[in-house]
């Protein structure tokens, strides 16, 4: 599970926060407002979808923080990235079937406006790992749904291999399989946890 998802912006910091607050609108957002960091010299734009919010109050207000309704955009060695928080972190506490409906639906909705406002076009997976053990019938479902899709992916026995095993638990803080690993083109890669079958086919298409 990643925390945050970032990319590179092709435009000016004027002209990225500029797209962000237009692209926000087209894309049902509400622009709350914006905050500039003068020590760091990042801004904070406050973007949110009102559905989701009140999904979130009606089912469990508690997880309301969760939801990333910021959007930061900074420079790095000469690089303007433009990024939030991962909504994949509010789908992994939650049990509900609804709340991780929800996650789903806000990760795919961050990622495309981070994708359309930085211009920088939908992050490209460039690989898949598959981790599971022999035992787990969760995991022969998704290995057998990748063959169907005819996806390639390697597939790592956790239970056969220490190392990848302790690899995982760090990266993720699960030790449950399945647990699928994307690689992409230019950041870390990202980890779904459990066989969510509507996410990979988004990911992947």
């Amino acid at each position: 599970m990643n925390l945050s998802y970032f990319r590179r912006s092709s435009f000016s910091m004027d002209e990225t926060i500029k797209r962000l607050k237009g692209k926000a609108i087209t894309e049902g957002f509400s622009v709350l407002g914006e905050t500039a960091l003068p020590d760091s010299g990042a801004k904070i734009v406050y973007v949110c979808k009102s559905r989701w919010a009140d999904a979130l109050v009606a089912e469990s207000p508690s997880l309301f923080g969760l939801l990333p309704c910021a959007v930061v955009v900074y420079e790095k060695a000469g690089k303007l990235m433009v990024g939030a928080g991962s909504p994949s972190v509010l789908g992994g506490v939650s049990d509900s079937t609804s709340i991780q409906e929800l996650a789903s639906a806000a990760e795919l909705g961050v990622r495309k406006l981070i994708d359309e406002v930085s211009g920088a076009g939908e992050l490209k997976p460039t690989g898949m790992r598959l981790y599971s053990t022999k035992s787990c019938p969760y995991c022969r479902m998704e290995k057998s749904w990748l063959d169907s899709k005819k996806i390639k992916y390697d597939l790592v026995y956790v239970d056969d291999d220490q190392a990848e095993a302790e690899r995982l638990v760090a990266r993720t803080g699960q030790m449950g399989v399945p647990v699928t690993e994307i690689l992409y083109e230019d950041q870390d890669s990202e980890f779904i946890l459990g066989f969510d079958q509507a996410k990979l086919a988004k990911l992947l298409a």
